[in-house]
């Protein structure tokens, strides 16, 4: 794991003897009741995915991806307000070999930063909190996704489902009630073409194994939910 700047960006990745290698079409989480509900089966690459939330503690999607995609390339986590916690990240299983927490100035050379690291074939996904996005930056973001070849995971504030994205799948992350020892977090497509569009996964993590799960839901007729199938 390595924290730089974003002038020292392209000076980290050229200086890397990690290969840029052709990307998977397809990454997978390793989680079948969620790889399931992409189109495809699984998270495209060459695009973007949004996730969003309440607020920045909905970040087990974008882990997951990132742990998945590390064993391509690069992961750069953009880390504008210094909130990133790399303990979490290796909780979960992330290489933090294959890590770049990138710490920009300010939102603007963020944006550039996270722009110019989609378009680089050694980076596998670039993870980046984006409050607010017009529709021309998000379709340079999918633009460069498509030219790197790379996976880009924007975090956006719930506020933004109305507004304009480019995304190849959006979630909706929501906390779930959980225990003393397991944190629940709630996912739900509601983007997608060709996907399970309105189903949700509810995803697990043991406090004291740092074990990962999902466990896929389907709502009833009284609006409850049901627990339909456990993947480990």
């Amino acid at each position: 794991m390595r924290v730089i700047s974003a002038h020292e960006l392209f000076e980290t990745l050229g200086a890397t003897k990690l290969k840029a290698l052709t990307a998977k079409p397809q990454v997978m989480t390793g989680l079948p009741a969620l790889d399931c509900l992409p189109p495809g089966g699984g998270f495209v690459s060459g695009a973007v995915h949004e996730v969003l939330s309440d607020g920045r503690q909905a970040h087990l999607l974008p882990l997951l991806i990132a742990r998945a995609a590390a064993e391509q390339g690069w992961v750069v986590w953009c880390d504008l307000n210094r909130e990133f916690y790399p303990p979490a990240a290796m909780a979960v299983g992330l290489n933090l070999s294959r890590l770049l927490i990138l710490q920009s100035a300010n939102a603007k050379e963020e944006t550039w930063a996270a722009t110019e690291c989609l378009r680089c074939s050694g980076v596998s996904a670039c993870v980046v909190s984006m409050d607010a996005l017009t529709f021309l930056q998000a379709r340079r973001f999918q633009l460069a996704a498509e030219r790197g070849s790379g996976i880009g995971i924007l975090l956006r504030p719930m506020q933004a489902i109305s507004q304009p994205y480019a995304a190849v799948t959006r979630w909706l992350a929501t906390p779930a009630p959980g225990k003393r020892n397991v944190q629940h977090e709630h996912l739900k497509l509601i983007h997608g073409h060709g996907g399970h569009i309105g189903q949700s996964v509810l995803l697990e993590v043991s406090r004291e194994t740092n074990h990962v799960r999902a466990v896929s839901t389907v709502a009833n007729r009284a609006g409850e939910t049901k627990m339909d199938a456990i993947s480990a």
